[in-house]
Formats: C-alpha cells, sequence, structure tokens
C-alpha cells in the first residue's frame, strides 16, 4: 500500500503575534543572553527614573524646545543656573515646568510663553552612558532608530545617529515619524485600547560600521527563509558566488548553533539583523525585529517570503527528486542598474518636510503646488 504524501502546511502572510513575543524583540529582553554575540548597549527604563510621563508629555507636545540641560556631554554648572534663573527673573518669562513631579507643563495666558522641560535623571543616564562609550551613542526607543530623522543632526565623519549629548538624543526622537510607532499600542502590539508600550531607551556605543556588511534575515516556522542585504548600494564584493555562499554559512550557522535555541520570541518568528566580518566568515547580532508589516523586508516582498517558506515546508511526492533551493535564499543588488541602487532622493525624503507640505502637493503639478502653498502662507501669515 503507497504511503500517502503528507499535507501541506497553510501559512498567513503574517503570523499572529502575542504581546510576548513582540516585546522578545526588544533590546532589554535579548541583550543578557547574546551580550558576547553584540554591541555593547544601555537600556534605560524611563518608569525606573520617576520620568516616563514628563518623557511622554515633552515626546508628544507640540513644542519644539528640548529638556532644560540637556545640552553638552556635562550637566550646565550650578553658576550657569543662577544666571539663567537671574535672567528669566529680570525677562519676565516664566519657568512652565514638565517634570515628573506634575507630568504636564502648565497652560500659559500668554501664546508667547514658552515651556520648560526637566528631565534631570534621564539627562544624567544618558550622560552616563556617554562616558561609558567614549562619548558617543546610537539611540533607539523600545524597538526602533530614529533614523528617518538623522538629517537634523549635523552630518560628521563618523556617520549618522552620532549623539553626543542628551540634546542630540532628544533631538533626534522628537523629531522622528518612526518613533511613534513605539509609543502607540495598536501599532506596537495591534491592541487599539492596549495599556501604552513601557519605554527603554537604548543607547548603544556608536560603532563605526560598514554598511556594506550589514544584512538581515527572516525566520519562519523555525527555518531561516531569507537573507537580503541591508544598504541598497551595488557592492562589489556581493557580486561573487563564493562569498555569497561564505555569508550563507555564517549566518546559518550562527542562527543554528546560537539564537535558535536561545532566543525567546517564541514559535520562532522572527527578522534579526547581522554585521559580518570582513571576510564574512563571523557575525555579530545587531538588532532583532518582530515579523511584521512595520520591518522593511528591503529586497523581498513579503508575499515571496510566505511563496518561500510555502514552498521549503510542501511535502514531496514519493519518488520525486527534491529539486528546491537550499534555504535560505540570498537577495543582494546584482546589478548598477537595479532601481533601488539608482534613487537620486535622499533616503525618508518624505521626512524631512512638513506633512501639510506632503498632502499639499498630492495631485497638483509644480505651477498649482506654489501658488497653493504661496496662498497658504499668506492666510497663516494673515492669522
Amino acid at each position: 500500500m503507497p504511503i500517502p504524501t503528507p499535507p501541506a502546511i497553510s501559512f498567513d502572510l503574517f503570523p499572529t503575534l502575542t504581546r510576548a513575543q513582540i516585546d522578545a524583540a526588544r533590546t532589554s529582553a535579548w541583550y543578557d543572553t547574546f551580550e558576547d554575540l553584540t554591541f555593547p548597549a544601555i537600556v534605560i527604563d524611563v518608569a525606573s527614573l520617576g520620568e516616563d510621563e514628563a518623557f511622554i508629555h515633552w515626546l508628544e507636545s507640540d513644542s519644539i524646545f528640548l529638556p532644560e540641560g540637556s545640552e553638552g556631554l556635562n550637566p550646565p554648572s550650578a553658576s550657569l543656573t543662577a544666571v539663567e534663573e537671574e535672567d528669566t527673573a529680570i525677562s519676565g518669562r516664566p519657568r512652565v515646568s514638565s517634570s515628573a513631579s506634575d507630568g504636564s507643563s502648565s497652560s500659559s495666558s500668554s501664546s508667547s510663553e514658552a515651556p520648560v522641560y526637566r528631565l534631570p535623571a534621564l539627562n544624567e543616564a544618558i550622560r552616563d552612558a556617554l562616558r561609558s562609550y567614549g562619548g558617543a551613542v546610537f539611540p533607539k526607543l523600545n524597538w526602533t532608530s530614529p533614523k528617518d530623522a538623522a538629517f537634523i543632526l549635523p552630518q560628521t565623519s563618523s556617520g549618522p545617529l552620532h549623539c553626543q549629548s542628551p540634546s542630540d538624543v532628544y533631538l533626534l526622537l522628537k523629531s522622528s515619524d518612526f518613533i511613534s510607532h513605539d509609543m502607540d499600542p495598536e501599532r506596537a502590539y495591534g491592541e487599539p485600547e492596549g495599556e501604552r508600550p513601557k519605554i527603554e531607551l537604548v543607547l548603544k556605543r556608536f560603532e563605526d560600521i560598514n554598511p556594506a556588511r550589514e544584512v538581515r534575515c527572516f525566520v519562519r516556522n523555525n527555518a531561516l527563509i531569507g537573507i537580503t542585504q541591508r544598504d541598497l548600494n551595488y557592492y562589489d564584493h556581493l557580486q561573487s558566488e563564493e562569498t555569497r555562499s561564505q555569508i550563507c554559512d555564517t549566518v546559518r550557522a550562527l542562527w543554528e548553533d546560537e539564537i535558535r535555541e536561545n532566543y525567546g520570541g517564541g514559535d520562532l518568528v522572527d527578522v534579526f539583523d547581522l554585521y559580518l566580518s570582513p571576510k564574512s566568515a563571523s557575525a555579530k547580532i545587531i538588532d532583532f525585529q518582530p515579523y511584521r508589516p512595520s520591518t522593511d523586508p528591503l529586497l523581498f516582498t513579503y508575499d515571496e517570503l510566505l511563496d518561500i517558506v510555502e514552498s521549503a515546508f510542501e511535502p514531496i511526492p514519493r519518488g520525486e527528486a527534491d529539486d528546491r533551493p537550499r534555504l535560505p535564499i540570498f537577495r543582494i543588488i546584482e546589478s548598477r542598474a537595479h532601481p533601488e541602487a539608482n534613487r537620486n532622493a535622499p533616503a525618508y525624503q518624505t521626512n524631512m518636510m512638513p506633512l501639510e507640505m506632503i498632502e499639499m502637493g498630492e495631485g497638483r503639478n509644480m505651477a498649482e503646488f506654489k501658488e497653493a502653498w504661496e496662498e497658504a502662507v499668506a492666510a497663516g501669515m494673515a492669522e
């Protein structure tokens, strides 16, 4: 009697993730386990400082003011603070507090009165991290880095998101649209009425990273199914089949030997980023991300990843050869003519202009947009 072929496994485009699985991608959840395989980092639990309400109030406010005393690696001296308070008394400008004790800024009878936000404990925690890591850190909040706001800081030879003071960190967080994802329970957990996510500020030691050696890896159903380069430029060294094979072997070994049995995501569905050594013989973990639409699939689409995992778990009828490619599938920019390698616009360009400007430009040519913009500016000045 012939042995029946087992039924194929059915997969959804995106797995249903629990809150615990999503939280497993937080740096605080996996850092201790993989400390020897990743870059040094300090996780600041803002609630433990007693300033979570004040921090959220500042971050969500319309104000463009940074928290008081956040400039520079060293805190302002007592004498300087006294001078500033004397100037305030002379000028008559009130100091509106947004400290942990009240959690919000007082209402003002005059629109010219600027709020003053105070986060002294967080300022000091950031400075402690800066001192520990030689004066420069790379920030992220919960799951997300403010990479869409990198343009807001002066560009240095060290690269983007190079923070040397609490004010640098605050400026990136305040200017980022991506960071709002980590504050919203619906976007973070898919829970419209859920509890606000715990706020953790992650400060990684700033590293001079070569983007050509970064890869993103995709796992479903306990299988490493795909790898893609993270930086979407053409790189000569990736064109070598030998190099690509070495990268696949290195990623596969790290996944099988270290990550698979130790990552706490459950059901082994996740996305992780690695930084390869110069010869691609080893790799360090950069980060983990939940397997969901907000995580960029880069050179894949999620439909393609679904096809890969379905094909991988499709039973082979008895007597037929298995001619499926060995996993993982590795995607690279294979030509200088590739559309992704020829984008002239800067990354996250829409984040560099007001939302109102983007909305006003929809459906209009340049002349029509110019006229509409001038009318809007004139109306605003008239008010």
